[in-house]
């Protein structure tokens, strides 16, 4: 009896500690020491790896690491680490459905695993472990640098997934969603963006891609610099210029190349839109970036028109109205479909 209540409680101590690494792995202040031990534990059964990818979920789900308040998030640290804490402690198996997190835990382990051979084989003094991390925006967007000094702003309900450290000889990371790129120069690490079916490759430059789930096509519009878009479903690489925008399809091989302002494409970045005597046409740009909408306009009409307003956190359907009463026009609004018309 004494024997079992020991190997139990060395059990529980064990199951206590390597979750306690875990949570000090997603909050960022695991050691290098941890970071490997908790790479041997995840390598040694399915069940490991299947606790891992719910604690990791339930983390990502709680938001504690999106909080601006200090005070706020150390409380919700500590409740979170009770809660964790608590549930594995019981030493109940929990085997729960493989969920979309899961793919993305699996991608996590062959990456730490890549990284972890990686350095052994070089007989490296210190052992690199590629590492990779998700950037969430969940309601609203979210300014991010990256460890290059890369600067990426996500709008709401975008990711992207990179590693804490590039190690590489390329800077990859992969977006869902829309994200402004203002990418750090480094002429020996190439900045690669997959989105989808595409990868945008560049050395410093400033970009907007969209690529949304929901939708059917992928957007990518370039400031400044030049950017390389490569891809299956493209045939040959397309280079695009300064404020010019590529539009493909997720899965037909259609990809067009036209003329845009890309500057307005990345209005959503902004706190406010404020127009000043300004085009129509560069306005309808704008706000299409801003409410993740498609706007139908007589092409004569949006650039003989010219008018001044303010857009702050208003509905679309409200800044068409106040539009209405600066211009005579008539409009329509289904979906994020949206046709305006002169009177």
């Amino acid at each position: 009896m004494y024997y079992y209540q020991t190997k139990y409680s060395n059990m529980v101590q064990q199951k206590t500690d390597i979750n306690g690494i875990i949570i000090r792995y997603l909050d960022g202040s695991a050691t290098q020491e941890e970071k490997q031990t908790l790479l041997q534990w995840l390598k040694t059964s399915d069940t490991n790896r299947d606790e891992f990818a719910q604690t990791r979920d339930i983390w990502l789900l709680s938001g504690v690491a999106l909080s601006e308040n200090e005070t706020d998030t150390d409380v919700a640290l500590d409740r979170f680490r009770e809660r964790i804490l608590l549930m594995y402690s019981r030493m109940q198996p929990v085997r729960r459905p493989l969920k979309w997190w899961y793919s993305a835990a699996a991608v996590l382990l062959i990456l730490l695993g890549m990284g972890y051979w990686f350095a052994s084989q070089k007989n490296a003094p210190t052992e690199v472990i590629a590492v990779q991390k998700q950037l969430i925006a969940q309601n609203d967007k979210e300014r991010f640098t990256l460890s290059d000094g890369t600067v990426v702003w996500l709008n709401a309900k975008s990711q992207l997934t990179c590693p804490e450290t590039f190690v590489e000889d390329r800077r990859i990371v992969s977006l869902e969603g829309e994200g402004y790129f203002e990418v750090a120069e480094d002429k020996t690490k190439p900045f690669v963006v997959q989105a989808g079916s595409i990868a945008i490759e560049v050395l410093g430059t400033a970009f907007n891609i969209a690529n949304y789930r929901s939708d059917s096509i992928i957007e990518t519009v370039l400031v400044r610099g030049s950017v390389q878009v490569a891809g299956t479903s493209l045939g040959d690489n397309i280079r695009l210029k300064p404020d010019q925008m590529l539009v493909c399809g997720k899965t037909g091989k259609d990809a067009e190349v036209s003329a845009t302002n890309a500057k307005r494409r990345a209005d959503w970045t902004k706190d406010r839109l404020v127009f000043d005597n300004d085009c129509l046409a560069d306005i309808l740009v704008s706000m299409e970036s801003w409410y993740k909408v498609r706007i139908k306009c007589p092409e004569s009409f949006a650039r003989r028109t010219r008018m001044s307003l303010t857009i702050r956190d208003e509905g679309i359907e409200e800044i068409l109205r106040a539009m209405a009463l600066i211009v005579p026009i008539r409009y329509s609004v289904r979906g994020n479909e949206v046709s305006i018309t002169p009177k």
